[in-house]
C-alpha cells in the first residue's frame, strides 16, 4: 500500500510540473501479463487467500518476484525501469536467502508499531531469529504516529524512486532532469569499458583483501594490539602513497604512457599480494611491505585512471563515466568485505590472497586492450622530473578551480576521516548502550550500508542532476547536505534517523566526488591533468590521516557525538568556502600556467595520437 500511495502522488505531481498524463497512455510495455501474473500472485497469497506460512506460499511469493523482474527486464530501455528491477532484485535476494520471507528489523516494526511475534497468516515481512542480509530487509520504517505506518527495505526506495522517474520522464515532467541516456552510450565505448570493468574488479579485489588481512591477523592478536597493527598497515599504506603521489606520481602520468603506468602499477601488486603464498604464515612485516608496495603502486594508477577517463568517453558523458566508475567503488565497498568474510570461511586466506593477486592479473589484461592518446613529450629536452613537478604546482596554484578543489576536499576529507573511526563507538554508546557484539555489528552494518545505498543511488542520479544545474553549484550544495545530515545523526539517538541522514549523505557525498572529479579533468588540459589528480590524491591521503588521528583525540575527549559537530561544522565550512572561492559559471576562465599569454589553446585530448 505505501508503494501504492507513492505512485499516486507521484502521478499527480506530473501536470504540476508541465507534464502531460495523457502521454503515458501512449507507452508501450512488453510482456505486461508478466506483471499481471505476478501482482496477483501477490495479491493472492497475501491478501485475497490468506494462510499459514507454506513452502507452496514462499514459492509463489518468490515466482512473483521473479516474473516481475522478467517484464522490467523486457522493458530496461525504459527510463527509470532499470532502478525498479535494482530494487526488486534487492529484495528478491533477502527473501531466498531468508525461505521465502523479507526479513524486517525488530526496531523498524517497533516504530511502526508492528507485532514482534510470528504472525498467524503469510506475511511477506517478519522477525527472523537468524536474519541473512539483513541489510537488504525492512530496516527502514513509517513511523506509527503518521498515516500508512510500514516497514520497507533498501530495494523499495529504489523501486518508489524508478517508479517515479519512469513517470515523469514519460510525461514530459521538468522535476526528473534527463540524462538522455548517458550510462547507455557509454556501454559501446569499448576503451572505457575495459577501463571501468578493470577497476571494478581490482576494487573488489581490495576490499576483499582488506577483510582477508583483518580476518588473519585477529587469530594473532586481540584487543588494543589489534587495532594498533591494522592502523599501522593503514598507515603504511596511505603515507608512503600520499608522498610519492605528490613528488613524483604527476609526472610520470604526465610524460609516460598511461596504460604502461596501470599495467605496471596492477603486475607489481599482484605480484605484492602473491608473496604472501610463499610462507605458511606471513609475518607482520611482510605485510606491512605487502601494504607499502601496494599504496606507492595505487598512487600511481588513481591518478592515470582519472587523468585518462576523458580520453575514453564520449565527449558531453565525462560525468556520466565518473558516476559509473564510482558506483562501482561504492558497490565494492558494499560487497567486498561480506564476500571477503564468506571467502575466508571457506576457502581460507591464502586462496583469496591469490584470488586477491589474479584480479590486479585480470585488470592488467583488461588495461592492455585500452586505447589512450600518447603522452605529450612536446616540452623539450629541458623537461625533468623536477622541472614537471614545478609546472604541475604553478598551475594548481595560478588556476583557481584547481587550487580551491584541492583546499576544499582536503578539508572535506579531514571532516570526514574525524567521524569514520568513530562510527563504532557511535553505535555502541549511543545508538544500541550496552548491547552485545553480535547486535553492535549488525546495527553497525545496518548504518554502514545505508551511506553505501545513498552513494549508489547519488552515482545514478549525478548525470541528470548535471544537466539540470552547473557542477560548481552542485559541489558546495552536496558538501553542505552531508555536513548537515552529520550534525543531525550527532544530535539523535533514533536509529531511523540515523539510517535516513546517512541515506541523503552518501548520496549527496556521490554527486560531490563526480562534480568536482569531472569538473577538474574537463577544465585541466591533458598534458596537465595527471600532476593535478596526483595532487588531489596526496592532498585526500594526507587529510585522511590527519582526519584518523584527530578522531582519537576527539573521541576520548569529546564522544562520538562531539567529534561529529565538529566533523560536520567541518564539512559546512568546506562548503562556504567552496561557494566562496570556486568560480561560478559566468566567470572568466584563466589561462592555465603552462600556456603563455597568446599562445595557442592545448589541443583537444582526442585529436592527440593514439598509443600503439
Amino acid at each position: 500500500m505505501l508503494l501504492v500511495v507513492f505512485v499516486g502522488i507521484a502521478v499527480l505531481l506530473v501536470p504540476v510540473f508541465r507534464g502531460r498524463l495523457l502521454r503515458l497512455a501512449e507507452l508501450r510495455l512488453r510482456g505486461t501479463p508478466l506483471l499481471a501474473v505476478a501482482l496477483g500472485i501477490q495479491l493472492g497469497v497475501l491478501t485475497i487467500a490468506p494462510g499459514p506460512r507454506s513452502a507452496a506460499r514462499e514459492a509463489a511469493y518468490v515466482a512473483s518476484y521473479v516474473l516481475a523482474i522478467a517484464f522490467l527486464a523486457m522493458n530496461r530501455r525504459v527510463p527509470g525501469l532499470w532502478l525498479v528491477t535494482v530494487g526488486g532484485a534487492m529484495n528478491l535476494l533477502a527473501i531466498v536467502a531468508n525461505g521465502g520471507v523479507m526479513p524486517a528489523a525488530a526496531h523498524a516494526l517497533t516504530r511502526a508499531d508492528l507485532p514482534l511475534e510470528a504472525p498467524r497468516f503469510y506475511t511477506n515481512s517478519v522477525l527472523v531469529d537468524d536474519p541473512k542480509l539483513m541489510f537488504l530487509g525492512d530496516i527502514f520504517a513509517v513511523p506509527a504516529s503518521w498515516p500508512l505506518s510500514n516497514v520497507f527495505s533498501a530495494g523499495d526506495v529504489c523501486i518508489a524512486l524508478g517508479a517515479a522517474v519512469a513517470i515523469h520522464r514519460a510525461a514530459g515532467s521538468r522535476l526528473i532532469p534527463s540524462g538522455t541516456g548517458q550510462f547507455v552510450g557509454l556501454l559501446r565505448e569499448r576503451s572505457y569499458l575495459r577501463l571501468w570493468a578493470a577497476q571494478g574488479i581490482s576494487n573488489l579485489g581490495d576490499w576483499v583483501y582488506a577483510l582477508t588481512v583483518a580476518a588473519t591477523l585477529s587469530e594473532r592478536v586481540g584487543g588494543p594490539e589489534l587495532a594498533t597493527t591494522l592502523s599501522l598497515l593503514l598507515v603504511a599504506q596511505v603515507a608512503p602513497a600520499a608522498a610519492f603521489g605528490l613528488l613524483f606520481a604527476g609526472p610520470l602520468v604526465d610524460r609516460r604512457s598511461r596504460r604502461g603506468l596501470m599495467i605496471s602499477a596492477d603486475v607489481a601488486r599482484a605480484l605484492a599480494v602473491a608473496s604472501l603464498l610463499v610462507p605458511d604464515e606471513p609475518t607482520l612485516a611482510h605485510f606491512v611491505a605487502v601494504a607499502v608496495i601496494l599504496g606507492l603502486f595505487g598512487a600511481a594508477f588513481q591518478p592515470s585512471l582519472m587523468a585518462s577517463i576523458p580520453n575514453v568517453a564520449p565527449e558531453g558523458r565525462v560525468v556520466a563515466a565518473n558516476a559509473m566508475v564510482g558506483a562501482t567503488y561504492h558497490l565494492a565497498v558494499m560487497v567486498g568485505p561480506a564476500l571477503g568474510a564468506f571467502l575466508v570461511s571457506t576457502l581460507g586466506p591464502r586462496t583469496v590472497f591469490g584470488l586477491n593477486g589474479l584480479s590486479f592479473a585480470l585488470s592488467a589484461g583488461l588495461i592492455a586492450g585500452v586505447r589512450l592518446p600518447r603522452p605529450d613529450r612536446s616540452a623539450g629536452p629541458e623537461a625533468s622530473p623536477v622541472r614537471d613537478l614545478v609546472e604541475g604546482m604553478r598551475h594548481v596554484a595560478a588556476t583557481p578551480l584547481a587550487r580551491a578543489v584541492l583546499v576544499v576536499t582536503g578539508l572535506v576529507m579531514l571532516g570526514a576521516a574525524t567521524k569514520a573511526p568513530l562510527e563504532p563507538l557511535y553505535v555502541r554508546d549511543v545508538l544500541v548502550p550496552g548491547a552485545g557484539f553480535d547486535e553492535r555489528a549488525r546495527v553497525l552494518g545496518l548504518v554502514t550500508t545505508a551511506w553505501g545505498l545513498g552513494m549508489l543511488l547519488g552515482s545514478a542520479a549525478a548525470p541528470a542532476l548535471a544537466r539540470r544545474w552547473h557542477r560548481e553549484r552542485l559541489f558546495p550544495a552536496s558538501i553542505a547536505v552531508v555536513g548537515t545530515a552529520i550534525l543531525v545523526v550527532s544530535r539523535t539517538r533514533d536509529f531511523q534517523t540515523v539510517l535516513l541522514a546517512w541515506l541523503f549523505a552518501g548520496a549527496a557525498n556521490s554527486v560531490g566526488n563526480v562534480s568536482y572529479e569531472s569538473l577538474l579533468q574537463e577544465r585541466t588540459p591533458d598534458g596537465l591533468r595527471g600532476r593535478v589528480f596526483a595532487a588531489s590524491e596526496a592532498v585526500l591521503d594526507g587529510a585522511y590521516l590527519a582526519g584518523a588521528f584527530a578522531a582519537g583525540f576527539l573521541g576520548a575527549w569529546l564522544g562520538a557525538p562531539g567529534a561529529f559537530v565538529v566533523s560536520g561544522t567541518l564539512l559546512l565550512a568546506a562548503a562556504a568556502l567552496a561557494r566562496l572561492t570556486i568560480p561560478m559559471p559566468g566567470s572568466p576562465r584563466p589561462v592555465p600556467a603552462a600556456a603563455a599569454p597568446g599562445a595557442p589553446a592545448p589541443e583537444p585530448s582526442a585529436a592527440l595520437p593514439e598509443e600503439a
